[in-house]
């Protein structure tokens, strides 16, 4: 008797199929579909492929949206103008209390936050590539990650904010692409950002604000708390390294990711 599990799988299988087809399209990210459709079409996408993770883990070539490594990267619009990164970004003009509405745009999408796969050993490490953009600061945002695990199909996803701000987009890149790589099993994970802001926050700057109350060393309460708080609590219990490199010099992985994550911040662009 088949499975109940797969049973249900192929039925979301096709029920998404019959919404794409439908649409016009293949997948709903590479079509601007109506909100409504949009919705639709990521929720049976997320419970689909959740279902097809329960039941197949483990199973070379299982998961839906992974794609195999060296595939073609994901179409996108060549690197616009961003605002430039600041290792002093504490005295940056952020504006944290801004209001902020969501635009999902998601190229692939993560496994749940509590769906794991059995741990790698040290030598199959993550790497996850990460970069933000911002159309203005503040302004419609996104960010773009990249994570890879040797043996395994490697991983994309983007995602981006009507009105956001060029570090937060940073850090939630980072934090999206490492619950990415923890999703996939991994315990040690190397983070890759051309953010000053965020390589030297979570290499050096957080143990100080942790001791201080998410306080600077002037008094003033720390910007973007809630995403250093999470990045410390993700970073808990595993082995987590933090590696710059400059941005737009030619490195194949970020102007990826940044492709992502300006693609991300044109879509949120639209619902301003």
């Amino acid at each position: 008797m088949e499975d109940v599990t797969r049973t249900k799988s192929l039925d979301l299988l096709a029920r998404y199929r019959l919404l794409c087809e439908n649409a016009g399209a293949c997948r709903a990210t590479d079509t601007p579909f109506p909100r409504e459709l949009r919705d639709q079409l990521q929720s049976v996408e997320s419970e689909l492929q959740t279902r097809l993770w329960l039941a197949t883990v483990g199973t070379p070539g299982a998961l839906m949206s992974e794609k195999p490594a060296g595939s073609p990267r994901a179409s996108g619009s060549s690197v616009a103008s961003r605002s430039a990164k600041s290792a002093s970004s504490e005295a940056s003009p952020l504006s944290s209390s801004a209001a902020h509405t969501r635009d999902s745009r998601v190229v692939e999408s993560a496994a749940p936050d509590d769906l794991t796969m059995a741990p790698l050993s040290p030598s199959d490490a993550a790497v996850v590539y990460c970069d933000g953009a911002c159309q203005g600061n503040p302004g419609p945002g996104g960010y773009g990650v990249l994570v890879r695990v040797p043996g395994r199909p490697e991983r994309t996803l983007s995602n981006g904010k009507s009105r956001t701000t060029n570090n937060e987009m940073e850090l939630t890149g980072a934090v999206e692409g490492l619950k990415l790589a923890i999703s996939m099993g991994s315990t040690e994970i190397t983070v890759v950002s051309d953010s000053e802001y965020l390589v030297k926050g979570m290499s050096g700057w957080v143990k100080g604000w942790l001791r201080n109350g998410w306080k600077t060393a002037s008094g003033t309460p720390v910007k973007n708390r809630a995403l250093w708080e999470e990045l410390h609590r993700l970073c808990q219990g595993r082995k987590v390294s933090w590696s710059w490199i400059r941005g737009h010099n030619g490195h194949a992985e970020n102007e990826r990711c940044d492709a992502l994550a300006v693609a991300a911040a044109r879509e949120a662009a639209r619902y301003k």
